[in-house]
Parts: C-alpha cells; sequence; structure tokens
C-alpha cells in the first residue's frame, strides 16, 4: 500500500509540476460537474439562454440535490479531471519521446465516461443516463443509485493508480537513462 501511494505522489507531482495540467483538470472538472448538473436542463438553456437562467438552474440543481449526491459529483468531477489530465501529460510525453502513442487512454478513458454517465442525484437522476431514460431504474436500487457513483470512483481511482505506474515507471527508465 505505502508503495502504491509513494507511486501515486510521485506521479502527481510530476504532473502538476506544470501548470497546464492543473488548469486542465480543473477546467474537465468544472465541465464534468456542470454538465451533469445541466444536462437535464439542456433544451430549456439552449432555447433561451441567459446567464441569469443558467445562475437559477445551478442554484436549483444545488437546493434539490442530496449533499451526498453533490459530494459524489464533484468527486467523480475532480477525479475524472485528474485522470484527464495523468493521460494528456503520459500522452504528450511519450509522443515526445518516441513519437508513438501507446494506448494510455484505455481504462482512464472508460472510467472519465462513468462519471459524466452516472447519475448523482438519486431523486431526479441528473446524469447522462437520465436522459437515455435510466433515471428511475436507478431509483430501485438499495442506495437508489449512489451504488453507481461509488462504482465511478472506485473506477478512477483505479485508473489514477495504474496511470501514476506507467508516469513512474517511465520517469524511471528515463532518468536512468540520463544517469548512463
Amino acid at each position: 500500500m505505502k508503495d502504491y501511494f509513494n507511486t501515486l505522489t510521485g506521479a502527481l507531482v510530476i504532473v502538476y509540476h506544470s501548470k497546464k495540467y492543473l488548469s486542465a483538470t480543473l477546467i474537465i472538472a468544472l465541465a464534468i460537474f456542470f454538465f451533469n448538473v445541466l444536462v437535464v436542463n439542456i433544451k430549456l438553456l439552449f432555447s433561451t439562454f441567459s446567464f441569469s437562467l443558467l445562475l437559477s438552474l445551478l442554484y436549483g440543481a444545488a437546493v434539490s440535490m442530496a449533499f451526498s449526491s453533490i459530494f459524489i459529483l464533484a468527486i467523480l468531477s475532480i477525479l475524472a479531471g485528474i485522470v484527464a489530465a495523468m493521460s494528456m501529460f503520459l500522452i504528450q510525453r511519450q509522443i515526445a519521446q518516441q513519437g508513438e502513442f501507446s494506448g494510455a487512454l484505455g481504462m482512464s478513458s472508460s472510467s472519465a465516461l462513468i462519471s459524466l454517465i452516472a447519475p448523482s442525484c438519486s431523486s431526479c437522476g441528473i446524469g447522462l443516463l437520465s436522459v437515455l431514460g435510466l433515471g428511475g431504474f436507478f431509483a430501485l436500487l438499495p442506495f437508489k443509485g449512489l451504488e453507481i457513483g461509488v462504482l465511478g470512483i472506485v473506477l478512477l481511482v483505479i485508473s489514477i493508480v495504474q496511470l501514476s505506474k506507467k508516469i513512474s515507471i517511465n520517469m524511471c527508465s528515463s532518468f536512468q537513462e540520463r544517469k548512463d
């Protein structure tokens, strides 16, 4: 467990040494959060867009959602932003070093997709799955759909650990090459 933690912290330090990855994480996290909150009212928002309507919809979602739903959505959004930033870092580094792409998006893209489709609000089924008509199904689950959010968090954490291993392994081999 200590090795995983050291690998993870080392990879995060390497990735977030550049401010562009921190910016990417924040932008992606906010985009996922706002997308999940606003997706139910997307037609209304685009038909009569105004900033006051946007703020009212955000306020209405914050008031109507349970704290656990908002918390899970925030965690999912932040973790998806971290996965995206780490994937971008790994892809850019691999392209710069080898001129090729070696599939760093496999698990990270699938777990980030979970954060987009998982409902964060069990009462209204906010999330892309509710647009597809599956929001009512989650109300039948024992924890009213929060299981899907927790599953998304677990998958994103596993993805972050796997990406951090790739980042750390490549950094160690690059460091050894420079040292020799």
